[in-house]
This record gives structure tokens, C-alpha cells and sequence, in this order.
């Protein structure tokens, strides 16, 4: 090879390791940037998470602090179980489920048959002591009759009245109405069916309800009545309603279940109580009253002063 070529060769060689190498070192500090920005959104992202993370932290301690809860709350109402006061045949139903009624409507209707024959049986009867009696008062004003025997009819006319008038109240409770105004629930009675005094006919559920919250016996001392609540049912996500305390039981639940537990006897384990506490609903519930049933469940929280 001539001296002149092998020195070209080796020229352009050296140009091509510059360019290479300057390619690689552009690249390598292209790579380092990339690094450090790289660590500096990481660290930023960490140092977000933990603000983030904090600030949750603080929020659930200070609501710790300022609040008693519970998620161990429902609603409640009045609620009337509807019965017969005699035993009878069910002669007719004048309502259906779900339906709407005012104190004293007519709800269901007995057979009245037997009853109007034991009114006109006594009634009867009345009359007859009434004439007997009657009759006595003159028959004493002539000495006709002891002073006995006159007391005995004037005690069998009493009796005989009250005996009517039992008959007359019995007939009465043919027509069975509704206690209160609600809305009917649990209709249990059919025509024909035959019903027995105390047996449950069907329910009438007022409108009026309020909240019974359990809340632990160790939380107790924060609450009294007229504090005020929030209030958020299950059924309706996203309103929060508010309330007042209005009472507190005087005993715990477990005192008033049908078996109160008596730990003088077995292995006892010492459980946290329950003692319900009665919320009541302020103007938010307008508008939400239809929503708003017995039995739902709902989340109660005090603000502690």
C-alpha cells in the first residue's frame, strides 16, 4: 500500500473513533439526564404520597378526637300490630297492602252473627229484670214483698244492664280500625280465616321515625341529650341528614333481651355493651320522608364539644 493511502486510512480511522466516541459520550450524558429526572419526579411522587398520606392520618385523628360514632344505628318507627279483641270469622278486608289509612278507619270486619244474637239475648233479658224490678218497687210501697227480695231483682236489673252493655262493646269489636294514620304493612288475613284475640291482623306503620343508635358503653361519657348528629343511611348514599340526641336508655340492650346474660355463671369473657341511644331528625328529613323506613341502616356521628 502506498504511504499516501495508508496515511488517509489512518486519518479518516481516527475521525470515525471521534465521531464515535462523541456519539457515546452525547448518549451517556443524555442517559444521566434522563436518571436524574427520573429520581426527581420518584422523589416527588413519594413526597406527594406522603403529604397525601399524612394529611389522611391528621383528618382521621382529629375526627377520632372530636367525634363519637357508630355504624351499629337504624331506623325506627311506630309501629302498631293490629289484632282482634274477639274471636270471630273474618267477614270482610277493606284494605290493601301497602295502602294509606287515618285513625279509625274501618280495616277488617267479623262475622257478626253471633254477636248480635248474644246482644238481643241480653238485651232481652234486660228488659225482663228491668220489669221485674219495676214491678217490685210498687209491690214494696204496699208491703207486698220483703226488702230482700226487692234488693235481689234491683241487683239482677244492674246486672242484666251490664251484661248488655258487655254485648253491645262485644258486637263492637266486629269492626276491627286502624290505631293510628300510616301506611298498612304485613297484611296477614284473608276473608274466612278464622282469627283469635292478640293474633296479628297486620301492622300500621306511622311516619314518624327516628334513628336508635348502639353506641359502646366506653363512649357513653362524651353524650348527653340535645347534642347534635349526622346522620347517613345506607339507602340514600350521599345526603347527610342531622339530628339531636333525645335520650339515652337507661339500661344496656342486653338487658332487655327475652334471656339477659348472667355471667355468675360458665367462663365469663368480658364483652364491650351496647346502649341504645335515641336520635331524633331535624327539617333535613323534609323531602325524604317516603325514603326514610324503619329498619334501614344508618351511620350515626356526634361532634363531641
Amino acid at each position: 500500500m502506498a504511504p499516501w493511502n495508508k496515511k488517509k486510512l489512518e486519518e479518516e480511522q481516527s475521525v470515525l473513533n471521534a465521531e464515535t466516541t462523541g456519539e457515546f459520550l452525547y448518549m451517556h450524558e443524555q442517559n444521566e439526564d434522563k436518571k436524574q429526572n427520573s429520581g426527581k419526579w420518584r422523589l416527588i411522587v413519594v413526597a406527594s404520597l406522603a403529604v397525601v398520606g399524612l394529611g389522611w392520618a391528621g383528618f382521621f385523628i382529629h375526627d377520632l378526637l372530636t367525634h363519637e360514632d357508630t355504624e351499629d344505628a337504624y331506623v325506627q318507627g311506630h309501629v302498631h300490630i293490629v289484632s282482634p279483641r274477639i274471636t270471630g270469622v273474618v267477614d270482610s278486608v277493606l284494605v290493601k297492602d301497602h295502602q294509606q289509612v287515618h285513625k279509625g278507619d274501618e280495616l277488617v270486619r267479623l262475622d257478626p252473627a253471633d254477636y248480635s244474637l248474644a246482644e238481643h239475648e241480653a238485651a232481652a233479658n234486660y228488659e225482663k229484670a228491668r220489669a221485674d224490678f219495676a214491678r217490685a218497687s210498687g209491690l214494696l210501697s204496699a208491703h207486698a214483698i220483703s226488702r230482700e227480695e226487692y234488693d235481689r231483682l234491683r241487683t239482677t236489673a244492674q246486672v242484666m244492664k251490664a251484661r248488655l252493655e258487655q254485648a253491645r262493646l262485644q258486637q263492637s269489636y266486629t269492626v276491627v280500625e286502624a290505631p293510628a294514620d300510616g301506611q298498612i304493612g304485613k297484611k296477614n288475613v284473608e276473608v274466612g280465616n278464622r282469627v283469635q284475640p292478640g293474633q296479628s291482623l297486620m301492622a300500621v306503620v306511622e311516619k314518624e321515625v327516628y334513628i336508635e343508635a348502639n353506641f359502646k358503653e366506653t363512649q357513653l361519657a362524651n353524650l348527653k341529650p340535645g347534642m347534635k348528629a349526622e346522620i347517613n343511611i345506607d339507602a340514600i348514599p350521599g345526603k347527610t341528614f342531622t339530628g339531636t340526641i333525645e335520650s339515652i336508655s337507661p339500661a344496656s340492650g342486653a338487658q332487655f333481651a327475652l334471656l339477659p346474660p348472667d355471667n355468675a355463671t360458665g367462663n365469663f369473657t368480658k364483652v364491650v355493651q351496647r346502649v341504645p341511644v335515641k336520635v331524633t331528625f331535624d327539617n333535613s328529613i323534609h323531602g325524604y320522608e317516603d325514603r326514610i323506613l324503619p329498619g334501614l341502616s344508618a351511620v350515626v356521628k356526634v361532634a363531641i364539644p
